[in-house]
């Protein structure tokens, strides 16, 4: 995948996607998988705002019984199989674990009730896989001394056992949001990030494309399409707000967002279970209920949600919103014992609300997504808009606004191929057997750990990394301060993961910053291939690090005494070979 502005500004798409986030990529290759010529921009890069701020689950809609929500439980429970069966390497099989109580709606009755309809809904929810690895087992309710062998430091007075269910992790979502897009150029779009649409093009009440500013170089250019996809996320009103003759922002409601918060904090118990734990705090603001999800030798906690009514560039997280968070853990997981500094990584994203809510009010989230036909709702031709709400179901989202842009361009739309076509990736028939294999093969001497962990980032195609290890041997070795990204990954980010900068590697093409900063002298040697790729100068190199050190600031990641490394530091600079 390369940045190709010319060929975006010389020719006429059929449709141009505004917004790289996991449901602009989504549309992408679902557009691209129908044989539509797709340019797909991104403001800043793939993947890096809301569709990054997860708590990494693929939803199968257990919470929708609640509010007997079928139909959405249906579509959770089918997008949930499709991400397990068609990316295998990035999508797991999780158990998760709430205690039951004596009564209420936490009882081992009304649990065990909630259980077997969601086994009863999702019955079919293994039916087209082929692989065990990535089957959803049947849920159960288990006795109490079950419940505490597999989580022992819970808190023991009126627990009377547990409700254990299955769920989809997703190991990367920054990753899997990238595959989408590489999925969508492999069949024939154009993508590229750090490309800002700064006005629409219009002609005879008809969008036409958009005028855009690439970011990196500062050239101005149009891109022509026939429709135009608004899936800016957060951004999506304001985009509708500079184009003055649509009163479409205020019907998205751009203020209308809630700030969603997970923290990612040191592993608070030994088990590979997700669980679910009520809230004692009760408070307008207060968490209802508190989800712990290991991943990555951490555990990642939330989701804390508040109003927001602010500039979604400005979004960020205080000091006192993180230690409200872990007073409020504590109090549902005392044997936690968790305190500010066990806090290495904080996420934080916006997701559209129900309604504007007033300062200290609990305002819930939108209960479903929002596809826009501008032509229905005001008469301007040519464009859609979309405002999504979960990760998991951004391809369904994406079927039905690739369905509404066919017929804008008067072709039958049919059945959707993302349905039965694997990610970038996932063409892997039996997972385990798979990492098994290829580790015990150790690929040009590479440990197993290694192995297995390119396989869970690139799946099928990891080996099209380790092709860089021919060129040079000294790409086989790991970056220093990880223990499983090699310095291969860097230069493949570059050369065929359109990374721009510093931060596109650490945080979102690589593992090397998604826990927490991985320290200066990683910062350094990634600063240093890709400087030798792209032909940074010293000043770049120190604007890069600097860049990427206020990134983790941001996300109150960096580590102590950090700010004094923020001076200039040399780094070597080898300027690359040939143009590639």
């Amino acid at each position: 995948m390369e940045r190709n502005l010319d060929k975006l500004s010389k020719t006429a798409f059929d449709l141009l996607i505004i917004g790289g986030g996991v449901y602009g990529a989504a549309a992408a290759w679902e557009a691209a998988l129908r044989g539509l010529s797709v340019a797909l921009v991104e403001a800043a890069d793939f993947g890096g705002a809301t569709s990054a701020n997860s708590q990494k689950i693929a939803h199968g809609g257990l919470r929708y019984l609640q509010t007997l929500d079928l139909a959405r439980m249906r579509e959770s429970v089918r997008e949930r199989s499709l991400l397990l069966r068609h990316a295998p390497h990035a999508v797991v099989p999780l158990p998760c674990l709430m205690p039951t109580r004596r009564t209420g709606t936490k009882s081992r009755t009304v649990m065990a009730a909630a259980l077997w309809a969601n086994d009863r809904i999702s019955s079919d929810r293994n039916r087209l896989h082929k692989d065990p690895a990535t089957f959803i087992p049947n849920s159960r309710v288990v006795s109490r001394e079950e419940c505490f062998r597999l989580v022992p430091t819970l808190r023991r007075d009126g627990v009377t056992g547990a409700a254990v269910w299955y769920d989809g992790q997703i190991l990367n979502t920054e990753r899997l949001t990238l595959a989408y897009v590489l999925g969508a150029v492999e069949h024939g779009a154009e993508a590229a990030n750090y490309v800002r649409v700064t006005e629409l093009l219009r002609e005879n009440g008809h969008v036409a494309g958009a005028r855009v500013q690439d970011a990196l170089s500062g050239r101005r250019f149009e891109i022509r399409s026939r429709v135009v996809l608004n899936t800016a996320g957060p951004w999506v009103g304001r985009l509708l707000e500079r184009d003055t003759q649509s009163p479409s922002a205020s019907k998205t409601n751009s203020r209308a967002f809630l700030k969603a918060v997970n923290l990612i904090t040191r592993p608070l118990y030994g088990r590979k279970v997700a669980l679910g734990l009520a809230n004692p705090v009760r408070s307008a603001t207060s968490l209802g209920l508190i989800f712990f999800t290991p991943w990555r030798d951490r555990t990642i906690i939330g989701t804390a949600y508040t109003p927001y009514a602010g500039d979604p560039d400005e979004c960020g997280i205080s000091e006192e919103e993180i230690r409200v968070f872990v007073r409020e853990v504590n109090a549902a997981f005392p044997a936690a014992r968790l305190i500010r500094e066990d806090v290495s990584y904080v996420h934080f994203g916006l997701l559209p609300a129900a309604r504007i809510g007033k300062p200290g009010e609990r305002v819930p989230l939108r209960k479903h997504y929002q596809l826009i036909d501008h032509e229905k709702s005001e008469g301007v031709r040519g464009l859609v808009s979309v405002i999504g709400v979960k990760f998991t179901t951004a391809r369904d989202v994406a079927e039905q606004a690739i369905r509404c842009v066919m017929r804008k361009l008067g072709k039958a739309a049919g059945e959707s191929p993302s349905r039965t076509t694997p990610l970038f990736g996932g063409t892997i028939n039996r997972i385990d057997e798979f990492l098994a294999n290829e580790s015990r093969s150790r690929p040009n001497g590479l440990h197993p750990t290694i192995v297995k962990q390119l396989i869970h980032s690139y799946g099928s195609r990891y080996r099209d990394v380790l092709a860089w290890i021919d060129e040079d041997r000294t790409m086989a070795e790991p970056v220093v301060g990880s223990s499983e990204v090699i310095r291969a990954q860097v230069r493949h980010a570059v050369r065929k993961e359109a990374a721009q900068k510093l931060s596109d590697v650490v945080f979102r093409r690589t593992d090397l910053g998604t826990v927490g900063h991985p320290g200066e002298a990683c910062l350094r040697e990634c600063a240093e291939i890709m400087a030798a790729e792209l032909s940074w100068d010293a000043a770049r190199v120190q604007a890069e690090l600097a860049q990427t050190r206020a990134e983790f600031r941001r996300h109150a990641c960096m580590p102590a005494g950090a700010h004094k490394a923020a001076a200039p530091i040399d780094v070597k600079i080898r300027h690359p070979k040939a143009a590639r």
